[in-house]
């Protein structure tokens, strides 16, 4: 008996010695992974660019078919902006088009959009409904029954994602400054979370940007004051550079002090599809957001993340990203976690 247990306790030790040999075996494989070769988020996330913006821009996941994330665990949200260049029933008509266009809304949790019907605010209300309907209805094909929905008005919409935001007080501005395309406002609050904002979005007239823009930082101030919300993002197609608007030095927008607001698209950024670079697109914010902001911010290529030769357009623009627009999306990230109004 003793024997036996002598025998069974020594191929236990050899079983053990040999597992223990097989580990060290792999061992030095698996160390031999370096960490620096792991792709890590930039150390300033704000650096991004138009030219950068491809890579950390959340887009890229849904060039590869991934929808936006859900909202459980939800630590951020992102928020974006495109001038989609007439976005009327003939673009909504044209499928690869505007399958491109739903992957791209499909990648943010907000997304403001110009150019609704028409560009200059001449499209009626029912034919701006009709379309913002198709396009909703073609991005929930995607994303599922119902996870986005939209409040609109004129030739603007928010986009936005039902499980992540609500949305509530949304109207066209009817304040003190003037502007020739009055803008959409709609206040909206993360859910179950502490973050809440007013958004207004804009298409400034071009021959008029140099009174529309300055008067975009008052427009804020006075619905901060007279809504009781002290987080304000404006964001559009502000026609803010080249020869309708002096951007100014450095990268803050002109009109917009750094004392009170935040510059969130630099003066840097490449927004159209112009062979110029021009930002014309942007986003400013009132200081209260300042923390609340993550630093993340980019402009997307959509020919760089999807392939768009199958794009129906005109002559000159079907196959490329003047299907789409002549403009880019831009976007910026924000912490859901914090509200430091």
């Amino acid at each position: 008996m003793q024997r036996r247990h002598a025998i069974i306790l020594v191929s236990v030790l050899l079983v053990l010695a040999l597992g223990l040999a097989g580990a060290f075996l792999f061992l030095p494989a698996w160390q031999a992974r370096d960490p620096q070769a792991i792709p890590t988020a930039p150390a300033s996330p704000g650096a991004a660019s138009a030219s950068s913006a491809a890579a950390s821009d959340p887009a890229s996941a849904a060039a590869a078919g991934a929808p936006a994330a859900s909202a459980a665990g939800l630590a951020s949200i992102r928020v974006g902006s495109y001038n989609l260049a007439i976005f009327g029933s003939t673009k909504v008509a044209r499928t690869a088009t505007l399958a491109i266009l739903a992957r791209i809304a499909q990648t943010y949790d907000l997304l403001a959009v110009q150019e609704v019907g028409s560009n200059a605010s001449t499209a009626g209300d029912e034919a701006c409904e009709a379309v913002l309907e198709a396009f909703v209805a073609r991005i929930n094909e995607d994303a599922g029954p119902g996870v986005y929905a939209f409040v609109r008005g004129d030739q603007y919409a928010f986009i936005y994602r039902q499980d992540k935001l609500t949305a509530a007080k949304a109207g066209l501005y009817e304040g003190r400054e003037a502007f020739t395309y009055r803008p959409l406002l709609a206040y909206f609050q993360v859910k179950d979370r502490p973050l809440d904002f007013l958004a207004l979005t804009i298409h400034t007239r071009p021959g008029l940007a140099k009174a529309e823009v300055p008067a975009l930082a008052r427009a804020m101030d006075e619905l901060a004051s007279s809504l009781g919300e002290a987080d304000v993002l404006c964001l559009g197609d502000f026609n803010a550079d080249g020869s309708y608007y002096a951007e100014g030095p450095g990268q803050s927008l002109a009109g917009f002090p750094e004392a009170r607001y935040v510059t969130l698209i630099p003066n840097e950024a490449d927004t159209t599809v112009a062979a110029a670079s021009l930002a014309y697109d942007r986003m400013e914010a009132s200081a209260s957001l300042r923390e609340d902001w993550t630093g993340a911010w980019g402009v997307v290529r959509p020919g760089s993340l999807w392939d768009l030769s199958a794009c129906e357009g005109g002559a000159d623009s079907a196959g490329t990203e003047r299907a789409l627009s002549d403009h880019y999306p831009v976007w910026a990230e924000f912490s859901a976690l914090r509200d430091t109004d």
